[in-house]
């Protein structure tokens, strides 16, 4: 049996070959086509008159999400007949262990519905990421991905009532 062993070790190193001509790994080739797909939630939390955006996530440290806030009121009336400046809101938040977050001042705002769309990687990204997901997001895949112009994205969504 050892024999064996030792017989298919040995014809296994002289097929796959171990000199420098042979650089065509499984794992330099997966690399540039490998499909990649991402966790990417979102909820709010509020105390009094501020609301949180808050996210989970399984991208890693450094990565950038883009938010946009948007208040119904918004899309109901001209914006300088709004009562506050910030019925609409957009802006990036970086993930750090898993969860990203931004916050936000709601004092002279009415009730009513309030959407949060996040996506990635609309956002410039750091190299690693770049790296892992493409330039433009073609290593994402997945039931949350979309097309976005030339990009893929990874896109949630998260609606609630706003009532103080």
């Amino acid at each position: 049996m050892r024999l064996v062993a030792c017989i298919t070790f040995a014809w296994g190193l002289g097929a796959g070959g171990c000199g420098p001509a042979a650089n065509n790994s499984p794992a330099a080739v997966d690399l540039a086509t490998e499909q990649e797909t991402v966790v990417l939630e979102v909820d709010h939390k509020t105390r009094w008159r501020d609301l949180r955006l808050e996210g989970t996530t399984d991208l890693p440290d450094g990565a950038v999400v883009t938010y946009i806030l948007t208040h119904a009121l918004s899309s109901e009336l001209p914006p300088s007949d709004w009562p506050a400046q910030n019925l609409i809101a957009d802006g990036t938040a970086v993930v750090q262990t898993g969860r990203y977050w931004a916050q936000f001042n709601t004092t002279y705002w009415p009730p009513g519905k309030v959407d949060i769309q996040v996506q990635f990687p609309v956002a410039p990204q750091p190299d690693i990421v770049r790296a892992r997901y493409g330039e433009f997001g073609e290593r994402l895949a997945g039931q949350n991905v979309r097309s976005l112009g030339a990009s893929n994205v990874v896109s949630t969504e998260h609606s609630f009532d706003w009532t103080r």
